[in-house]
């Protein structure tokens, strides 16, 4: 009897055991186990069931602007989704399928969970009346939940200073879109009592609101997005049909009437790709690079700041991140801006001596504030307008709803955009962000007369007032500084808002390295232009080893600062290190620019004039209008976790550029060139004047009279609309319009 007992024991616990294996592989799939059926996700549909049962059926009904919302509808579809998830039914699987999951790496700083957005939206109802899926972000509070976290010791070092504790946590949700966000936001809290009660979640705070939602449904066009999509298609079009006509002309041999012309791309793209080189003394070579460098630096800072905001499972690396000195390239980058400043008081100082030169001492001013908006807006005003139009169709998703609001900063700012006001004018909501340098440098452009006039006149007389000037602005950052408690570093300001706005934006803290600009043009063009002039090769050394010295000390020398180990700088080692790093910067780019144009830049002149860079700096303007933007859309298309390192952000960098400058090449060539061929068409304009004898000495007079055909315009500029020839003689003032700047890159 021992042995068949033995035998019957062993087999009954052999099919326990394998029924209990497939009893527990059966609950596993049947969405009924812990991960699925025990989920917040799933459970939320049957809490919301007895949620709606309690309330005995609301009937009210809700509407946001296009949307209308029927609480007792969402009743009814919440109970159907529940018994068909009963049911198994794999349409309304998707429904909590499509749901975030609970903080994972939150104490890393990843604080959203975005779950599946597309199958949400997709989500529907198999039969019966429709039932479409609603995705929403939710925000919980979770500080009360956070507080209760027994942190590590003091001495755990891995974060520095900026790091604090998350406040906000997002949810990705999926709920029938017949709710409205108030609706669906009674029902979260119902479901988090339920589970948490209210030690964790703050249920006072709004979790879901109708900013945040959103579900598939058919695209209606506004009277600006029709206008826009014909605007564009007439532009195509335009673009096609002068090719054409210029192609059947030559193949003819027919003559080409210009107006026509304005549109080809057959007689566009060459002004902008031909990269042929010729020496004359009018052009500065070397300024092709430092503009084609500079913009890269630009897209390369701006990446970034898109780069932090981006949903990332490390994301508290950044405030280690901070702490090295590679980070200081982004955090100092904003010097690059001074750079373009420069270049454009240079360039314009140039232009206008030279146009001066030919026309007895006499600008034609309103002509040429004419010529500068109409060289400048085209490409700006077509931007405004996709932002303002298509710009919201171009993408979707739970990071659109963080991202993607550039339309809404343009709806009430777009005019001061276009008129080149909004940097005082609205601050804090720029239409395009990174604008506010066109704004400071179009006004410095109207202002540039007070200091060409008296430094023709007077010449070096007229330096004294303009040195006073300088130096007052310069004091001007300093008080601001000190009077406002700005620290060193932007990262570390508690005001960045604050401090952009009183000294990052305003044109009168960026008139000093202007200045320095236009000084140095004036000396370039009254003693140096035409000649080199020599210095001895231990000047030259020396010469280059103090501006690169003083660069380094601009970008790195405050580095030992940032430490965690160091203490904080004192106001007015910021105060003083804001104004004078930037004319620091700004002086030693001067000895470059000065060194390369006198033949003391060797293999550094040679690859800053590199004919490659010539090309690409006619691009440097449309690649700045536009590169916000780019960055800006691919970052809110976003629907996935990322992770933070020095080589995702570099990835991301190089697709970003890639982008900007496929578009910048369509710009160009659809907007900036035409208009260029149409303001030359229709004024005449490069055709040279009669040079005018001089009747006394002046600055203009001093320097030797350069050939007037060029390979490229004084300034560099990504002029595609006419030869380059044809565009140094046509500017009554040569302007940059290419300086393209990059914002404080700690602040968007």
């Amino acid at each position: 009897m021992k042995g068949p007992l033995c035998i019957l024991t062993a087999a009954l616990l052999i099919a326990a055991v394998c029924g209990a294996k497939d009893a527990s592989s059966s609950y596993l799939l049947t969405g009924h186990s812990t991960p699925l059926g025990g989920s917040l996700a799933h459970q939320f549909f049957n809490l919301a069931s007895q949620h709606a049962t309690l309330q005995n059926g609301s009937q009210l009904v809700r509407t946001y602007e296009d949307r209308t919302y029927n609480d007792e509808q969402c009743d009814q579809d919440i109970n159907r989704i529940r018994d068909a998830i009963d049911n198994l039914e794999e349409w309304a699987l998707e429904f909590p399928d499509t749901w975030g999951r609970l903080p994972m790496g939150l104490f890393w700083g990843h604080s959203i969970s975005m779950g599946q957005y597309e199958e949400c939206v997709a989500a529907t109802s198999t039969y019966g009346d429709e039932i479409r899926g609603q995705y929403c972000l939710a925000r919980l509070n979770i500080t009360q939940f956070y507080d209760s976290v027994k942190k590590r010791g003091e001495e755990f070092n891995r974060i520095s200073y900026k790091q604090s504790k998350p406040e906000i946590f997002e949810l990705g949700i999926c709920v029938p879109k017949t709710c409205s966000a108030e609706k669906s936001d009674a029902l979260l809290k119902y479901v988090f009592a339920h589970f948490y009660g209210e030690d964790v979640i703050d249920l006072t705070f709004d979790m879901v609101t109708e900013t945040r939602c959103k579900y598939d449904a058919p695209i209606e066009l506004r009277g600006i997005d029709i206008f826009a999509i014909v605007f564009f298609s007439l532009i195509v079009f335009f673009m096609v049909s002068a090719s054409v006509y210029d192609y059947i002309q030559t193949r003819n041999g027919a003559p080409k009437k210009p107006l026509l012309l304005a549109f080809s791309v057959l007689n566009n793209a060459p002004k902008i790709f031909n990269v042929k080189k010729v020496n004359n003394p009018n052009v500065i070579h070397c300024l092709n690079g430092l503009r084609c460098f500079s913009m890269m630096w630009v897209v390369f800072g701006h990446g970034y700041m898109t780069f932090y905001d981006l949903p990332h499972i490390n994301k508290n690396a950044f405030y280690t991140w901070v702490q090295t000195p590679y980070s200081m390239l982004v955090q100092n980058g904003s010097l690059c801006v001074d750079t373009f400043f420069f270049m454009s008081g240079l360039l314009m100082c140039w232009g206008a001596f030279r146009e001066m030169e030919r026309t007895k001492g006499k600008l034609n001013i309103p002509m040429m504030y004419f010529h500068r908006y109409i060289r400048l807006t085209p490409v700006v005003a077509v931007v405004v307008l996709y932002i303002m139009s298509l710009y919201k169709y171009s993408g979707a998703g739970p990071m659109w709803f963080k991202l993607g609001i550039q339309d809404q900063r343009c709806a009430d700012t777009w005019w001061a955009t276009l008129l080149y006001v909004q940097n005082y004018a609205f601050p804090y909501s720029i239409c395009i962000s990174q604008s506010w340098y066109l704004a400071v440098d179009t006004q410095l452009y109207f202002l540039s007369p007070l200091f060409l006039i008296p430094l023709w006149k007077w010449g070096k007389k007229a330096l004294y007032p303009i040195v006073i000037f300088l130096v007052l602005c310069l004091g001007c950052t300093f008080a601001t500084f000190m009077y406002n408690d700005f620290t060193l570093f932007r990262v570390q300001d508690d005001h960045v808002d604050l401090r952009q706005r009183l000294t990052y934006y305003p044109t009168h803290t960026r008139i000093p390295t202007w200045l320095i600009g236009v000084i140095f043009g004036y000396f370039l063009f009254t003693r140096n232009r035409g000649r080199q002039i020599p210095m001895t090769k231990p000047l030259v050394l020396a010469g280059w080893t103090v501006a690169f010295g003083t660069m380094l000390a601009c970008m790195w020398g405050p580095y030992w600062r940032i430490l965690p180990d160091t203490p904080d700088s004192p106001l007015i080692e910021g105060a003083f290190f804001e104004p004078l790093s930037r004319t620091s910067w700004a002086l030693s780019i001067g000895w470059i620019v000065w060194a390369c144009y006198n033949g003391h830049g060797g293999l550094i002149n040679d690859f800053l004039s590199w004919s490659f860079f010539t090309g690409f700096s006619r691009l440097t303007y449309c690649m700045y209008v536009i590169h916000r933007i780019v960055q800006l859309v691919n970052a809110a298309r976003l629907q996935t976790d990322t992770h933070f390192s020095n080589y995702d952000a570099i990835l991301r960098w190089w697709h970003d550029f890639g982008i900007t400058l496929t578009a910048s090449i369509f710009a160009t060539l659809a907007f900036e060139a035409p208009i260029l061929g149409i303001e030359k068409a229709i004024f005449g304009r490069g055709s040279p004047a009669p040079k005018p004898a001089a009747k006394k000495p002046t600055p203009g007079e001093l320097a030797r009279t350069a050939p007037e055909a060029v390979s490229e315009p004084v300034n560099g500029a990504p002029a595609a609309a006419d030869s380059p020839a044809e565009e140094t003689e046509k500017k009554p003032v040569e302007e940059t319009k290419t300086e393209a700047s990059v914002e404080n890159p700690s602040r968007v």
